[in-house]
């Protein structure tokens, strides 16, 4: 408890201070449009193929005529081998993502202009560069991409989904010193750079757990000395490299769509990268995996001018224990980020 200081009553002739007016935050950038329920069926509609592949034993083909080799998916219904899906995923596939996550690579496709750039951080198969690559063809676009992939089995998983929807892919792997020399070469005929390593805003070595083909909640090890992830599960833990996010954004087009995915360590990744980011990005995809995130994110990007075009929260249930916040959730949210300062009406 803080005692207060008896003050004596001011005198007629003393002044009394004014106490200045409070200062009004500003926060968004009033350019950004809410994407709403109402609008996700016209704006996914924009991603339906003219013409779906035709059927396939060993492969799941969504409305947009993206193929999807079953034996991927091991958590999967088997029952999607062979089908061919026409009915949009509203309010979500079934075995993958919702209605919003494909809202955000519509958004960014439907305002590219020339060329098309994504980046996905946390690609596991790279299913949203591979769509975006396929779909931006589509529109006589120049599309290039980049997928990032700690795990050694979902990076050739992410070569694979690549192959069977005929994107040309280049595979990288090495020390992480190796691994941005690569970047600085030009990939010429390349499509699609599939890194094996783990995102992060610096280039060092990191740590990530061993999983089974069905886990596709693996994160980077940041409880250090343990071998529990953030869920309080007790996995091995493999040293990998990283690939810093300047390095993944350095080049001469923008990044029409960053998406990330990263299971719990979205702001930590981030916020030491935002003034990158706020160069080099027009759409900023991430999904939450925590509120106390999703606030940080809109406490740390509003401020900043950033327009928050899609603010879908994760679900918890708090049963059991865990060592962190994430480790609660059971479906991650999304949130679309939009950068005002690289639209073309951006004032001034």
């Amino acid at each position: 408890m803080r005692l207060l200081r008896k003050e004596r009553t001011p005198t007629a002739s003393a002044a009394v201070p004014v106490p200045a007016a409070p200062a009004i935050p500003s926060l968004g950038n009033g350019l950004t449009t809410p994407i709403r329920d109402v609008d996700l069926p016209d704006l996914l509609e924009t991603l339906r193929a003219p013409e779906l592949p035709e059927p396939d034993f060993e492969f799941y083909v969504d409305w947009d005529g993206i193929r999807t080799r079953v034996a991927m998916l091991p958590w999967a219904p088997r029952e999607l081998a062979g089908r061919v899906n026409t009915t949009l995923p509203i309010p979500d596939d079934g075995y993958r993502s919702e209605d919003v996550e494909y809202a955000c690579l519509a958004a960014a496709l439907n305002s590219a202009h020339d060329t098309f750039r994504i980046v996905e951080i946390g690609a596991g198969w790279a299913p949203w560069a591979v769509a975006g690559i396929v779909q931006a063809r589509r529109r006589g676009l120049r599309a290039t991409g980049i997928a990032v992939e700690a795990d050694a089995t979902r990076s050739q998983w992410a070569m694979q989904h690549a192959a069977d929807n005929d994107v040309r892919a280049e595979f990288i792997t090495g020390t992480p010193d190796e691994i941005a020399g690569r970047m600085r070469e030009p990939a010429e005929g390349i499509e699609l750079r599939v890194i094996q390593a783990a995102g992060w805003h610096t280039t060092t070595t990191l740590q990530f757990p061993v999983l089974d083909e069905g886990d596709m909640g693996g994160a980077v090890w940041t409880l250090p000395g343990t071998d529990v992830d953030y869920r309080g599960a007790h996995l091995s833990h493999v040293d990998v490299p990283t690939v810093s996010i300047a390095d993944l954004l350095d080049a001469p087009d923008l990044t029409d769509l960053l998406h990330i995915d990263v299971q719990g360590v979205e702001f930590d990744l981030i916020e030491p990268a935002s003034h990158v980011i706020q160069q080099k990005v027009r759409l900023m995809a991430i999904g939450t995996t925590d509120r106390l995130t999703e606030g940080r994110l809109q406490q740390h990007f509003l401020p900043r001018g950033w327009g928050l075009a899609i603010d879908d929260p994760c679900t918890a249930v708090f049963t059991m224990t865990h060592p962190t916040l994430a480790g609660f959730t059971v479906q991650d949210g999304t949130q679309l980020w939009e950068n005002p300062f690289v639209r073309t009406d951006f004032p001034g």
